[in-house]
């Protein structure tokens, strides 16, 4: 597991998405540019959900969201 930048949780819905693992990073991703998050933010978010299985993947878009 890799260490996220602290950033301000993303107002996204995970409930209702596409299940796949590049479909939720994909829709965190847009949401998280949408919301003026800084490419560094972004990337160590996407890093630390490729750094574990499909239940980190998740776990850390819901520490990441609200």
């Amino acid at each position: 597991m890799t260490e996220t930048l602290h950033c301000e949780p993303i107002e996204l819905e995970l409930v209702g998405l596409d299940g796949n693992a590049f479909s939720l990073m994909g829709a965190f991703r847009r949401a998280a540019r949408e919301q003026s998050r800084t490419p560094e933010e972004i990337k160590a978010v996407m890093d630390d959900c490729m750094s574990g299985d499909y239940d980190h993947l998740l776990q850390v878009l819901v520490k990441h969201t609200r």
